[in-house]
């Protein structure tokens, strides 16, 4: 495998996250707090809570605040801490999180499918025998394939009603 594919493999796997990401109607925010202190004596002198694609693009806010509290309390120690979350369910987006999970298994469905899809049309091209009903490999394939995307949608479900509990409790 070249580094040409690896590099595409890498795109359409982001491409998959971000459809999924829409699918699942994610809005990426973060909340950063600017804290001093040591030890388990710490003070937070900052929050913002914003879109993360708006943090991305003015970082150099976070870095020019951080300086400048620095600046403010020299004996201590300033830090940033952020929480990355989905601003309509409240969930976490961190790694090991289930929305973080479920965003996942989403664009690993969607890989799934353009494999089998690849796969079918490959066959059908180069194999006069091929008939998808009989095929052993694609007929387990399908089998865990639907089993995967019945998980997704109950994790699906999961989410909806977290964001309306979530709406319920405005």
């Amino acid at each position: 495998m070249g580094k040409q594919e690896s590099m595409d493999d890498w795109f359409q796997m982001a491409k998959d996250y971000a459809k999924a990401e829409k699918e699942l109607k994610i809005e990426n925010w973060v909340q950063i707090s600017i804290c001093y202190g040591h030890g388990h004596q710490s003070v937070t002198l900052y929050t913002y809570d914003l879109p993360r694609e708006v943090y991305e693009r003015r970082m150099w806010v976070i870095r020019w605040r951080v300086a400048r509290l620095q600046c403010q309390y020299p004996r201590n120690d300033v830090y940033t801490s952020f929480y990355y979350y989905d601003k309509r369910s409240g969930e976490s987006l961190e790694v090991s999180s289930f929305l973080s999970k479920l965003i996942s298994a989403k664009a690993k469905i969607t890989k799934a499918e353009r494999r089998m899809n690849e796969y079918i049309e490959h066959n059908r091209q180069n194999n006069m025998f091929f008939d998808e009903n009989t095929d052993e490999e694609l007929v387990k394939f399908r089998e865990k394939f639907e089993r995967k995307k019945i998980e997704c949608a109950e994790c699906e479900k999961r989410l909806e009603l977290l964001v309306e509990r979530r709406r319920s409790n405005q």
